[in-house]
């Protein structure tokens, strides 16, 4: 039996970046010329394409343009990230790397299902010593659609460890795109209350249970390995 977990990295592994935030507006103001505030809209849970796109319609920039110009765009926020990171302190959550030791002991396949870019993904990560547990992913730079990185993810991971149809997955995050995301994957979605989301919230989505924390590692690790 093979298991796999999936994370959400944002409030769900770490507290959210503001160089995340600061390297979305720099490239956005390069790449199309507008100065944007990310709060006009409600970007929680969305990929980095998913705001990229609704930010600039909340500007009134036309789709056609968006589109044209949106790797560009992905490439260059990629690209300042990598320079902030440097020297951005980046916050991991109680609990997570416990958990995720303790999924490695335990011959758990751990993945990633993540709004943010790829690149920014894996710095964010490399930063704080966490890369090396995740072997695959689904990524913001992959697709605009949560879920479609859900399924990405699960491919992408049956291609590498020649999964078998004898296999339980698991989908962590704090947003209920996360949670309808795991639905839509076929996987079990387990939400934790670390975001801007309530445990009501979460459940509402979809959520098949919910923790305050990764740091309740213990409970998280029964109900995968009973499931």
């Amino acid at each position: 039996m093979y298991i796999l977990t999936l994370f959400d990295i944002d409030n769900t592994l770490i507290k959210s970046s503001a160089g995340h935030r600061q390297a979305y507006r720099e490239a956005v103001k390069d790449i199309y010329g507008i100065k944007v505030d990310m709060n006009v809209i409600n970007y929680h849970g969305m990929t980095d394409q998913e705001i990229i796109f609704k930010v600039l319609r909340k500007y009134k920039l036309d789709e056609g343009t968006i589109r044209t110009n949106l790797k560009t765009c992905m490439d260059v926020m990629a690209l300042k990230y990598a320079e902030i990171v440097k020297s951005e302190n980046i916050n991991i959550l109680d609990g997570v790397g416990e958990l995720l030791t303790k999924l490695q002991q335990n011959k758990i396949i751990c993945g990633l299902v993540t709004g943010n870019l790829e690149k920014i993904a894996r710095a964010k990560l490399r930063k704080i010593g966490l890369d090396h547990f995740f072997k695959i992913g689904g990524f913001g730079s992959d697709h605009m659609d949560r879920a479609e990185l859900a399924k990405l993810a699960i491919k992408r991971a049956e291609a590498k460890f020649n999964l078998g149809s004898h296999r339980s997955i698991f989908s962590f995050g704090d947003a209920p795109q996360d949670m309808m995301a795991g639905k839509a994957a076929g996987a079990t979605s387990i939400g934790v209350t670390t975001g801007v989301f309530s445990r009501e919230q979460l459940e509402s989505a979809g959520a098949d249970v919910v923790f305050q924390s990764l740091a309740d590692t213990g409970h998280i690790l029964k109900f995968i390995l009973i499931r």
